[in-house]
């Protein structure tokens, strides 16, 4: 009987070590991200943030709430029934639009395949990014 107790102990020690090792590659593997995507915003020509983020979000959206998580940058936005619109968006200085200047958010790619088949970008929710993809996003004066 001593034997059998040994036996099973010794298998469910060796399963729990299976388990813990599984979880943590699992847990390790997360936090690299699978896709590399370039971030840069620009303020009156002045480029005041440019950095490659890995990230596992699947659309823009999601990783733009990520960088604002982990306090890279500092993002204000609305739901619309267009989908997520920028209203500010800066590093130290957090920079918004400003309707009574025609001043306001926009973004581009010209490699995001969603951007380049349609020939703009679509709101950051609706839009899958990939591996590579790089985003611009400008606080832009429009005349009437």
């Amino acid at each position: 009987m001593k034997a059998k107790t040994k036996q099973i102990l010794m298998g469910l020690i060796a399963l729990g070590i299976v388990v813990a090792c599984i979880f943590g590659w699992r847990m390790m593997s997360q936090d690299k991200g699978d896709k590399t995507i370039t971030i840069t915003i620009v303020v009156d020509n002045d480029t005041i943030y440019s950095e490659d983020v890995s990230t596992n979000s699947s659309t823009l959206a999601d990783l733009l709430k990520e960088l604002q998580e982990a306090k890279e940058i500092q993002l204000t936005y609305s739901n619309s029934t267009y989908g997520m619109y920028i209203q500010g968006m800066g590093t130290e200085e957090l920079y918004l639009e400003d309707s009574t200047a025609s001043k306001y958010w926009t973004y581009d790619s010209s490699n995001n395949a969603q951007c380049v088949k349609n020939k703009f970008c679509a709101a950051a929710d609706q839009l899958t990014i990939a591996d590579g993809d790089q985003f611009i996003f400008t606080l832009k004066a429009y005349e009437d």
